[in-house]
């Protein structure tokens, strides 16, 4: 019994880590249309939902296109505030002053390409 409560939360958190990306992938967008027509998107920086999957997490992160492009290239990875990542179900791959960037494992990894808003 517990480890299928375990498996419900891990999914349940998968899936909203998900959904924090979906809202990312659209402020990116609507940021790079805007800069792309003021000319300065080399120098925009997007202020983004942490995607760390906790349902009541309200932080930002900051990251330039490119940085938020780079952690996309994989449906696996996600942007997290510092402190908010979840080692039981992933690896912290990147680690800045601002943000880390995770890679889901195993079935995390799984639901998080079933989920992503590029595939």
């Amino acid at each position: 019994m517990e480890e299928w409560r375990l498996r419900t939360m891990e999914n349940r958190r998968a899936r909203n880590e998900a959904l924090f990306r979906e809202v990312n992938e659209r402020i990116e967008g609507i940021s790079t249309e805007f800069a792309e027509r003021d000319q300065q998107q080399e120098r925009l920086r997007l202020r983004l939902v942490c995607e760390c999957g906790r349902e009541q997490c309200v932080e930002v992160v900051e990251a330039t296109v490119a940085e938020y492009e780079a952690v996309r290239a994989s449906p696996r990875r996600f942007l997290v505030v510092p402190g908010h990542e979840h080692t039981d179900t992933a690896r912290v791959v990147e680690r800045n002053s601002g943000f880390f960037v995770i890679e889901k494992m195993e079935e995390a990894g799984e639901v998080a390409i079933e989920h992503d808003p590029r595939s």
